[in-house]
């Protein structure tokens, strides 16, 4: 059985992509993805383009671009050096963040079939609170 998996983040108003990502990168998360970076910016939000790490500045300029153009883009952003993570899209509008945590995913210890949302909102919750964070839901739902 698949599930349907999420956390999003939703804003007091729209985060220039560039602050979003400073953001995150100074509290410890990466935009490496086994050694990449993998990100989407194309309307259809289907075909993860791939760029080497030292490209950072190249990725944010065309996910910011393509959030203004299409509304949406996203990027694979790990934990420091876990490898734990996930695909961090940026919603229509640039008010919304959803987190899809399915990069080596923490499990709580529990109930193993369930997300540890936790883990995800220690270390989420202090890079993004300063950027008018307004609240956030869970999800993890059969689908």
């Amino acid at each position: 059985m698949s599930r349907y998996v999420d956390i999003t983040l939703e804003f007091a108003s729209e985060i220039p992509i560039s602050e979003l990502v400073g953001s995150l990168t100074r509290e410890g998360w990466r935009l490496n993805d086994g050694g990449h970076i993998n990100y989407l910016v194309e309307p259809d939000m289907t075909d993860w383009d791939t760029l080497p790490l030292d490209a950072i500045t190249v990725v944010v300029e065309e996910m910011e671009r393509a959030r203004k153009a299409q509304g949406s883009c996203a990027v694979i952003l790990t934990w420091r050096d876990t490898g734990i993570g996930g695909s961090f899209l940026v919603m229509r509008g640039g008010k919304k963040l959803t987190l899809d945590p399915r990069v080596d995913t923490v499990y709580r210890d529990d109930s193993r079939d369930y997300v540890e949302f936790e883990w995800y909102l220690k270390k989420i919750l202090p890079a993004v609170s300063e950027l008018g964070l307004t609240g956030y839901t869970t999800a993890d739902l059969p689908s």
